[in-house]
């Protein structure tokens, strides 16, 4: 998966249906970056896209989307308690590292604290049926 999949799969999860335009004045991106990366989500029954109409996520895309804002949450998680960053650099920092860890090992991090409902932000940390990341990418 790239970044820009994930930044756009976030997006979409956190607003709702966008049109592409909006997509990329809200991400700073170029429209036609944008526009390739609703074609490769697209392929992969991420998104559901009708040329001149809004994204939206599909089933599958939220699911994934889910399951990625919670890796995250669960990285930043081991940053602050671990590391003893504070919450904007843990944030910061594992938006740049999130898409390189397995399920398992954010099942691992998930399972060290207790499978915990919020990270230490306070943000919730959304749960999935199964991890879903593997299957799609």
């Amino acid at each position: 998966m790239l970044d820009i999949d994930y930044r756009v799969l976030r997006k979409l999860f956190q607003l709702g249906e966008l049109k592409v335009g909006t997509l990329a004045k809200k991400l700073g991106i170029p429209h036609s970056t944008v526009g390739s990366c609703i074609k490769r989500l697209e392929e992969k029954e991420l998104v559901i896209y009708d040329r001149y109409k809004p994204v939206f996520l599909s089933d599958k895309g939220i699911e994934l989307a889910v399951e990625l804002i919670r890796h995250a949450r669960l990285l930043e998680m081991l940053l602050i308690n671990e590391l003893d960053m504070s919450p904007e650099i843990a944030h910061t920092e594992c938006e740049k590292f999130n898409l390189l860890f397995s399920c398992d090992l954010i099942n691992k991090i998930c399972q060290r604290y207790n499978h915990p409902r919020e990270c230490p932000c306070g943000e919730e940390i959304l749960s999935t049926s199964d991890c879903s990341c593997d299957k799609n990418f």
